[in-house]
């Protein structure tokens, strides 16, 4: 089998993948939080974007086929989708040594968040405005990862953020399929098309930060 048939299999795995997220993930969004539709939806949308992720990911790696935008964006879905559905175990975390897969997976996106800044402002510097969507990106993951980084240090505390960073995690993974969506289909100019799911993913974020904040009751009808 040769390269282009290896490319075309792992494309279509991944745009599968993401097809089956948007949808997934779209009813998870409006089902109400904790009922079955939210819950299935959510385990859908989880292992969709692993498959859109993983299989990005490999596919930009192929020799004649490397696409650096596709390994970050691959990169950056299964890190948010990863952390944010092993965030649901941080209620019940007891030891640090529970922890060292997360930190794993944190300190990755730490560093590639570096790379991406580093590489965004090698672009910018050469006049290509593309540079600033790894900019963004690279810094959204950073942040993501130190967020997470501290958290872990105080396992009370992160118990009572699992649900905080569930959200945050899994919100940034829809974001970032809606983004590829408009990327791919070019539904709004290059840039904007990168940048303005972000946008709108930021306020639906903050909403949902604000419904959960720590010291307030969480009830049914809250989320």
């Amino acid at each position: 089998m040769d390269y282009a048939t290896l490319f075309k299999i792992f494309i279509t795995l991944h745009a599968v993948g993401g097809f089956i997220s948007l949808i997934s993930g779209t009813i998870s969004v409006i089902a109400r939080k904790g009922n079955v539709w939210h819950k299935k939806s959510g385990m859908i949308f989880y292992y969709g974007m692993l498959t859109a992720g993983i299989s990005g990911i490999v596919a930009s790696l192929l020799p004649d086929h490397n696409n650096p935008f596709l390994f970050v964006v691959g990169l950056f879905s299964v890190y948010l989708v990863l952390s944010g559905y092993r965030a649901l175990r941080f209620k019940s975390v007891r030891k640090m040594a529970d922890l060292r897969w997360d930190k794993v997976i944190s300190w990755s996106m730490a560093i590639i968040g570096v790379g991406m800044l580093a590489y965004g402002g090698y672009l910018l510097y050469y006049g290509l405005t593309i540079g600033w969507v790894l900019l963004v990106f690279g810094t959204i993951g950073l942040l993501n990862a130190i967020n997470d980084l501290r958290a872990m240090r105080d396992l009370k505390l992160l118990r009572k953020k699992h649900l905080r960073l569930h959200i945050a995690k899994i919100s940034g993974a829809y974001i970032a399929a809606f983004t590829a969506f408009f990327v791919t289909n070019s539904v709004l100019p290059s840039l904007l098309s990168w940048l303005l799911p972000s946008v709108f993913g930021i306020i639906f974020i903050s909403y949902w930060m604000r419904k959960t904040r720590l010291g307030k009751k969480i009830t049914a009808e809250t989320v």
